[in-house]
């Protein structure tokens, strides 16, 4: 179980970051959906295990490293967003409509070219 202080879990915020209830939540009604879908185990223990081994390589557990990696993150998220067409710098909004958008495929357009980028539905 995930664990955080109660008055962190108000916090609200754009950022990509999961608290333990939303994550323990989700992982439930996963599970539910998927027990209801497939009767039989859509892992093995094998799969599953070797998931777990690789979460755990991939983590960061040394004080220091996590907070570089916090601080990068946090400039990362902070830092300019510009057009990958024309190099025209976009607002933070446009930047998360951009990236949230799937026909964008994680790319950022100033509002000239979004109306260039072809949709799913017209390239049908």
């Amino acid at each position: 179980m995930f664990h955080i202080s109660p008055e962190l879990r108000q916090i609200q915020s754009n950022a990509l970051c999961v608290y333990d209830t939303e994550l323990t939540e989700f992982i439930n009604r996963k599970v539910q959906v998927l027990k209801l879908q497939n009767p039989e185990p859509v892992y093995t223990d094998d799969e599953i295990n070797e998931m777990y081994e690789q979460l755990k390589q991939v983590n960061i557990t040394e004080t220091l490293k996590r907070e570089q990696h916090k601080q990068s993150l946090k400039s990362s998220a902070t830092k300019e967003a510009a057009c990958v067409v024309c190099h025209k710098p976009v607002s933070q909004k446009v930047k998360q409509y951009c990236l949230s958008n799937k026909n964008f495929n994680g790319k950022i357009y100033c509002f000239d070219h979004q109306k260039t980028i072809p949709t799913r539905k017209q390239s049908v």
